[in-house]
């Protein structure tokens, strides 16, 4: 069973946007699947860095597309992907360490935290980005 289920309610309306959010969903899924498997660092390690990679390289393009479209709320929505990354930063360092460190109550931290994020923080861009007409 999938730690974080697609929906549609986590479609903000921006096709891009709802594509990447689609792929961290599954990362975190085969990543869970992964852990839950009992699979071997060398199956787990490169699905956290990845999903790691494509976290940031979301922000990223997220960050772009506030920037370019002069989005009021840009600064707090960078802020709460900072803290985002420092976690998955810390979620890494520990892992590298130690293989008990990335466990259920990680994941279960990372997939309320994009479930929330997706749902407020970015739903809140989607709508101001639409409604502006810039797109």
């Amino acid at each position: 069973m999938a730690l974080l289920e697609w929906s549609s309610k986590f479609c903000i309306g921006i096709a891009a946007l709802d594509d990447e959010h689609r792929k961290l969903c599954q990362a975190v899924n085969e990543l869970h699947a992964a852990l839950e498997g009992g699979k071997e660092r060398s199956v787990t390690g490169p699905l956290l860095r990845r999903l790691a990679d494509d976290t940031r390289a979301h922000f990223s393009s997220e960050e772009v597309m506030m920037t370019a479209s002069k989005y009021p709320g840009l600064m707090l929505h960078a802020m709460k992907h900072q803290y985002l990354l420092a976690q998955m930063h810390a979620f890494q360092a520990r892992y590298s360490r130690d293989d008990s460190s990335m466990n259920s109550h990680s994941l279960v931290f990372l997939r309320d935290w994009v479930a929330t994020h997706i749902q407020s923080d970015d739903l809140n861009f989607g709508l101001w980005l639409n409604e502006h007409g810039k797109r």
